[in-house]
């Protein structure tokens, strides 16, 4: 059976209250003053990070016929990971060990994984690179879950680059994790429509949406050893890693407006105003030429007007000068 706790259920109403979801792995909850009950039924790990994205696919599975062994995170991603955050908050509340993984595929996190006795584990956003010995680990297998219609925007950032192309749809692709990025057999997939006034955020709110509603057949396949679906990657794509990313880089101020919209929340986009570097949160693409009390930049196609800016860059560092930041 699902487990439920009043704590539990107030965590996931402010999750899901929220307008946008987010990547970046800095959550946190209060500390639960009791401890939530398990039920029967597979025992199945979870491989995440304390970031919304990762959070509404543990509550989804916390919903489902599982009993939870475990989480693991990956500490190098973030500050936050290495104290109390939103993961070690539900894992102390569940009574499941939190492994804190510096290298999945090392000797010491295998043995760690062994001791979990894991059916399957389900990962949802994760910075490392599984090697075939920890994917062997569970009887059953991982079930990784992708923002992005595999084996399209394979790679860390498909939701940037989905909005930044200005493509007009993409997905969320459930699929058995293999020994190379975003690759192996698919057990679910849904298309999503992408809006034109959609940010990172919002856009990955309803990504989640739709990955919750297929994580239960998708999981059933994984623990039945469902073969799937073998993606063709030679006819999809990847894409990298992204910082904050000048502006300037954009070849029209359409495309510029998409990066403002493409790096919120997560690694908003910047400018040089003044000399003085400045990111941007909101702006708007306009024709009219005429003087304006807002900063502006000029395209072949019009104008970017910064709308909304800062001079220090709200990820973890919300310095001027951030190591994020791309030239």
């Amino acid at each position: 059976m699902a487990v439920r706790s009043e704590y539990l259920d107030r965590a996931r109403e402010e999750l899901w209250s929220r307008e946008s979801f987010s990547f970046i792995p800095d959550r946190d909850l209060p500390p639960a003053t009791d401890r939530a009950k398990q039920g029967g039924g597979p025992r199945v790990g979870f491989a995440g990070f304390p970031s919304d994205y990762s959070l509404g696919f543990l509550f989804a599975l916390l919903d489902l016929d599982v009993e939870l062994c475990g989480i693991v995170t990956s500490p190098g991603a973030h500050p936050a990971i290495l104290g109390d955050n939103a993961l070690s908050r539900i894992a102390d509340h569940v009574s499941v060990p939190l492994i804190r993984a510096w290298r999945i595929n090392d000797e010491h996190s295998i043995l760690n994984l062994g001791a979990l006795h894991a059916e399957a584990i389900v990962m949802a956003s994760f910075d490392q690179i599984v090697g075939v010995r920890a994917l062997d680990t569970p009887a059953h297998g991982w079930l990784n879950i992708h923002p992005s219609l595999i084996p399209q925007y394979r790679g860390p950032e498909p939701v940037y680059w989905a909005i930044v192309d200005g493509v007009p749809e993409t997905g969320i692709t459930l699929h058995r994790a293999v020994a190379r990025v975003d690759a192996g057999p698919i057990l679910g997939q849904r298309h999503v429509a992408i809006r034109d006034d959609d940010t990172a955020g919002t856009l990955t709110k309803r990504l989640v949406t739709a990955g919750v509603e297929l994580l239960p057949s998708s999981l059933r396949r994984l623990l039945a050893d469902d073969p799937g679906t073998s993606p063709d990657v030679s006819t999809g794509s990847y894409r990298p890693s992204v910082g904050h990313r000048l502006l300037e880089r954009a070849a029209t101020a359409a495309e510029a407006e998409r990066m403002v919209r493409a790096g919120m929340p997560n690694m908003a986009a910047w400018t040089n105003i003044d000399d003085e570097p400045v990111y941007v949160f909101r702006a708007r693409v306009t024709g009219d030429g005429r003087p304006s009390n807002l900063p502006r930049l000029h395209f072949p196609d019009g104008w970017l007007e910064l709308l909304a800016t800062s001079r220090t860059c709200h990820c973890h560092h919300d310095v001027p000068d951030c190591p994020h930041r791309e030239t």
